[in-house]
């Protein structure tokens, strides 16, 4: 018998940008080859006869805006009782790019909006990924130096949503720096937005974490 908080005939919904994508449109479908897909292996390992449906909806390139666009097809049709949310970084540096509707407070309100609509659907039951870069503070380059700067606001919404909601939260950003104070950035990431294997692994673990408990 697991620990997890899953139950037989939930359903499990991955809803993101393209670190959730990773391939599940195409030759790595259904679950692509990330967090997700690791995710789904960790619970399957660690309570083989749990009864759980995943769907992942990630999309590459998304921002909050896109997500909205997409929810009632990509989320409330699917009914989850549980969903992860991973988004915000798109938000961030298309908002730096000049983009108004990706800002802090758009990002905010939309958000909200969005989550608060899954939960009055079916009482689904969330989990909150923050938006990370994986980078040591010290090897900031010019070209990710203003979303550094900026990108504590978005992770902070996160962090209030969580509360708000009840969610669950996976601090991603923050694992991400603890690790890094002890290895390169390359260990979690070849270019700081998008992980390698390790950096998939890394958040599927805390996900899975996350789901302890009732």
């Amino acid at each position: 018998m697991s620990n997890l908080a899953l139950r037989d005939g939930d359903r499990f919904l991955f809803m993101g940008d393209s670190i959730t994508d990773c391939g599940r449109r195409d030759a790595n479908a259904p679950w692509g080859n990330g967090y997700a897909a690791m995710t789904v292996g960790l619970i399957q390992a660690k309570a083989p006869g749990l009864q759980v449906e995943f769907v992942n909806r990630g999309i590459g390139g998304n921002t909050t805006a896109e997500l909205e666009a997409r929810w009632q097809e990509d989320c409330l049709n699917l009914q989850p009782t549980w969903m992860s949310v991973l988004i915000g970084i798109n938000d961030c540096f298309q908002h730096i790019n000049g983009r108004e509707d990706t800002s802090p407070e758009h990002y905010a309100a939309r958000y909200e909006a969005l989550l608060r609509r899954a939960v009055e659907a079916n009482g689904c039951r969330l989990i909150l990924l923050d938006p990370f870069l994986f980078m040591r503070p010290e090897e900031v380059t010019d070209s990710h130096r203003r979303g550094w700067e900026l990108l504590p606001r978005y992770i902070e919404t996160v962090h209030c949503l969580a509360d708000q909601f009840d969610a669950r939260l996976v601090k991603t950003h923050q694992i991400g720096q603890e690790i890094l104070r002890h290895h390169p950035a390359t260990l979690l990431a070849p270019e700081p937005v998008h992980p390698n294997t390790t950096g998939h692994a890394v958040i599927a673990q805390h996900l899975v974490e996350a789901l302890r408990g009732a």
